[in-house]
């Protein structure tokens, strides 16, 4: 089955520039996340119907692809399994950028994958390995854009309206040793972290490029996924969401929030699976790379969680 979906183009027409390479293995933003589901079927239903998402087909291997309401296929992928996290794929500018991050993988000794083989929901090459912590990583080419996403589409008709998927948040238990490596082997940039009272990290935030995170790692007793993140078009939408879904019997499990880390609106609730969700406005943008100081936040001031002084639920964490 072909990727098709019932999107009109959205992106605003405009100048675009050129844009540079990002540092390390020149990860730029977020292109999908695959999640596992018992029924990818159903899930993915649950998607377009509840939350927003269009079907863009399914493969042989029983995946279903769901997009957004941006420029990718697909921003969000069910596979057959049980739940949790297949892969985080991550778009590099371009095919010299791929070519680089896979020759400076080899020379770190990382053990990873690659697949040639294109497909009809695989268009061009990937790099797939694990960080430490097993965090399963893709690597690809992709849509580039010289601005954030959701702030270069035109504003949806409908809502949800998901545009792209932006980040992930993954649960770790060797937080120091993650944060080296996702500095040193990935190369993304540290935008903030949240501090426990002895300033040992309880969060760290990375980004790829302007955005404030393509990436953040949480403090856990056990490794794998907390949420999964996509951005709509702004606050206004965030709001609109909240009140869609929540008449469409969808629960929200906390917000809508304003971030300290990001100042991002935000609201969190349950795919058909059970997977935590965000969807959110897009964060800061950071656009001076040599002389940003990644902000630190401690735990105990209220606003590193919400800026409107709500704490997430029992059942977020």
């Amino acid at each position: 089955m072909s990727v098709d979906t019932e999107a009109e183009p959205m992106q605003i027409p405009r100048p675009v520039e050129p844009v540079t390479k990002p540092k390390g293995l020149g990860i730029y933003r977020t292109g999908h996340v695959a999640l596992f589901s018992p029924d990818p079927a159903a899930s993915a239903e649950y998607a377009v119907s509840h939350l927003g998402f269009q079907h863009a087909g399914h493969d042989d291997a029983g995946r279903y692809y769901l997009a957004g309401h941006g420029p990718d296929a697909y921003s969000l992928v069910y596979t057959p399994g049980v739940s949790g996290l297949e892969t985080i794929s991550y778009i590099v500018t371009d095919d010299a950028a791929f070519e680089e991050a896979a020759s400076m993988l080899a020379k770190a000794g990382v053990d990873f994958t690659r697949n040639d083989e294109i497909s009809q929901f695989r268009p061009g090459s990937t790099l797939s390995f694990r960080t430490p912590a097993g965090h399963p990583i893709e690597l690809r080419t992709g849509f580039v854009p010289d601005v954030p996403v959701a702030a270069s589409t035109r504003r949806p008709s409908v809502a949800p309206a998901p545009i792209a998927s932006d980040h992930v948040v993954l649960r770790t238990v060797d937080m120091d040793g993650e944060i080296e490596y996702v500095k040193t082997n990935l190369g993304l940039m540290e935008s903030s972290q949240i501090q426990l009272p002895d300033t040992s990290p309880l969060m760290a935030f990375f980004r790829g490029s302007k955005l404030y995170h393509c990436m953040a790692l949480a403090r856990a007793e056990v490794n794998g996924l907390h949420h999964v993140q996509f951005t709509v078009k702004d606050a206004a939408a965030v709001l609109e969401a909240s009140e869609v879904m929540t008449k469409n019997d969808v629960e929200i499990l906390w917000g809508p929030v304003r971030h300290g880390p990001g100042h991002n609106v935000a609201i969190y609730f349950r795919d058909h699976v059970g997977h935590i969700l965000e969807f959110s406005s897009e964060e800061m943008t950071i656009l001076d790379d040599e002389n940003y100081s990644p902000t630190h936040w401690s735990v105990t001031d209220p606003r590193s969680a919400d800026e409107w002084g709500t704490f997430p639920p029992e059942s977020f964490k």
